[in-house]
């Protein structure tokens, strides 16, 4: 049987490593929106926004919550450096409630026009992100 053709893939946030493997499959979110990658795959760099990174490896589907970052995509290889990423079962489950809770609670008592509206909603989000990626894996 034929192995299936893979890419090398990193994932790195400020704290180290999380993930090191040979992926066959990668879907994430990019400035430009949604982007998938397979072996192969032309070469580009663009921004990641807050939302899911899936991949797809011999052991099967993984999946992670990311917030902003970069991903650098070459034929054979990606590399992610993003400010934040969780799997799910890093996710507490609990904190990120809280924190969707804080997040509406600040954007209720801004003014629309303030700036700082901006930043709120995309904690808000990331707080979304978290609590959709652990309510689908975990089964909730």
């Amino acid at each position: 049987m034929a192995s299936k053709e893979t890419f090398s893939l990193e994932i790195i946030t400020p704290v180290g490593k999380l993930v090191e493997s040979r992926a066959s499959y990668l879907s994430a979110s990019g400035a430009e929106g949604e982007f998938g990658v397979l072996p192969g795959h032309i070469d580009f760099l663009t921004t990641l926004q807050p939302g899911e990174i899936m991949y797809e490896d011999d052991e099967g589907k993984h999946y992670l919550a990311v917030g902003w970052g970069y991903a650098e995509v070459k034929s054979d290889s990606v590399i992610v450096l993003a400010d934040s990423a969780e799997t799910p079962d890093m996710i507490n489950i609990e904190r990120a409630e809280e924190d969707k809770e804080h997040w509406v609670n600040e954007i209720a008592n801004l003014p629309q026009e303030d700036g700082e509206v901006f930043v709120c909603r995309k904690k808000l989000q990331r707080a979304q992100i978290r609590i959709d990626l652990y309510n689908r894996t975990k089964g909730k």
